[in-house]
């Protein structure tokens, strides 16, 4: 064998590391993508394990979940992706599964550049018989990184398939964690009226238990036929004992309030049913205003102290839309201006047309949203809330079931000084 074809033989076969595929520059991107999606640490290792790339901190408090995956040159593991989470992370698995898949491509494309590089700078120097028996080399090499990138292929559509599947659960989750809230505070504004109906019926109780000892006198009396006077004496000396006077008056009124009692809990259940929608997510008419009306109802047990309501609901067309999507897009704005301030919130809410739109606006003097992270506010599992206390798909879900009704969300916040979410709706929607 010539001294060139033991240089094509090295080149073709020879181990590379990790650290000569892949550099930090083109690792990092990827690392810091993840710390978008709530990755505490990511971090790249070669074979050696010793670190490419790292990013993040580990939480000050809390176990982290870890997770250790390989990364493959020419199908041996050559370095491994190694990703820390809080054990809370939504769609970990499919995350990691997805950073595994990115830079996998990434390693097996610059190798192949790499390869394809040397060998050509010695190919061009090299007789005809080289030339066959490497090309016959390069053309293995070729269908074997073709079949790497064909399976890769399946694996990335597989991984993202999950990611958007967990993405739809999130979804899910995040309107029943809002049906959840209304029905607390429903029942909260039930519980009212039960209360005083029980203490009412308790004490009608008792009054009937009078009326009928006294109905009884009566009738004992007459059965002994005694003299009219002295029965009317009796009677009214018992009539004055059992305070029968004020126990008819008072029954009256005791009724009345049960009455109303049980008018209102008829009102709180049929709000309920409103807000749920039961009949499906078909396109229907709403009537923004009355939906907007019976929201702020239902959440009035969840206003902070001494809050501020200040409403103009101006009379607005009806609009066709999926109208379960569209009153849980604006209860998640509603629930973040309420979480915006612990007392003292004033909370503005208004409607109008403005030519051919709809126009909703809902404001708070809360905290308002730091400049930086505004641009950040619609992307999945961001949040400015402390850890376990939101999933950061609020205004994700409301976003999106304004624009699926051929809308627009806008928000406006100073740090400090409040927030301003505008709901823009065409004046005609068709379903």
């Amino acid at each position: 064998m010539t001294e060139a074809s033991s240089h094509i033989e090295f080149i073709i076969g020879e181990e590379k590391r990790l650290a000569d595929i892949v550099g930090k520059a083109e690792v990092e991107p990827l690392l810091r993508s993840a710390l978008k999606l709530g990755i505490t640490r990511a971090a790249l290792l070669d074979e050696d394990d010793l670190p490419l790339a790292v990013l993040g901190e580990l939480p000050e408090s809390g176990a982290p979940v870890r997770k250790q995956l390989n990364i493959l040159v020419e199908g041996e593991p050559k370095g491994a992706l190694l990703l820390e989470a809080t054990e809370d992370l939504p769609g970990f698995e499919a995350i990691a599964r997805l950073l595994q898949d990115a830079l996998q491509l990434t390693v097996t494309n610059n190798l192949k550049r790499m390869l394809t590089t040397e060998v050509h700078t010695t190919i061009v120097q090299e007789s005809y018989e080289q030339l066959v028996n490497t090309n016959r080399r390069l053309m293995e090499s070729e269908r074997r990184y073709r079949d790497l990138a064909r399976d890769l292929e399946l694996k990335v559509e597989e991984r993202t398939a999950e990611l958007k599947a967990a993405y739809s659960r999130l979804l899910q989750q995040e309107k029943l964690a809002a049906v959840g809230q209304l029905a607390a505070g429903m029942a909260h504004e039930i519980n009212t009226p039960l209360g005083f109906i029980g203490s009412n019926l308790h004490s009608f109780t008792k009054y009937q238990a009078r009326m009928a000892e006294m109905l009884e006198l009566y009738q004992r009396l007459l059965d002994e036929g005694g003299v009219l006077e002295q029965i009317a004496w009796q009677a009214r000396q018992r009539r004055q004992q059992l305070k029968l006077d004020f126990v008819l008056t008072d029954s009256g009124l005791l009724l009345e309030q049960c009455r109303e009692g049980v008018e209102r809990i008829a009102t709180i259940v049929a709000q309920l049913k409103g807000f749920a929608h039961l009949d499906g997510m078909e396109q229907q008419s709403m009537d923004l205003v009355h939906e907007l009306k019976q929201l702020l109802a239902g959440r009035a047990p969840q206003f902070p102290p001494n809050t501020r309501l200040i409403t103009d609901l101006q009379p607005l067309p009806p609009v066709v839309c999926r109208v379960p999507l569209m009153v849980q897009a604006f209860a998640n704005i509603l629930d973040n201006a309420l979480k915006s301030r612990a007392e003292g919130l004033e909370l503005r809410v208004s409607s109008a047309v403005a030519g051919e739109r709809l126009l909703i606006s809902i404001s708070d003097n809360g905290c308002g949203i730091p400049a930086d992270q505004l641009p950040r506010i619609f992307e999945p599992f961001f949040t400015t809330r402390p850890v376990g206390s939101g999933t950061g798909m609020g205004l994700t879900v409301a976003r999106e079931a304004v624009i699926g009704a051929g809308g627009a969300l806008e928000v406006t916040s100073r740090e400090g000084e409040g927030t301003v979410v505008t709901v823009c709706l065409p004046l005609t929607l068709d379903p």
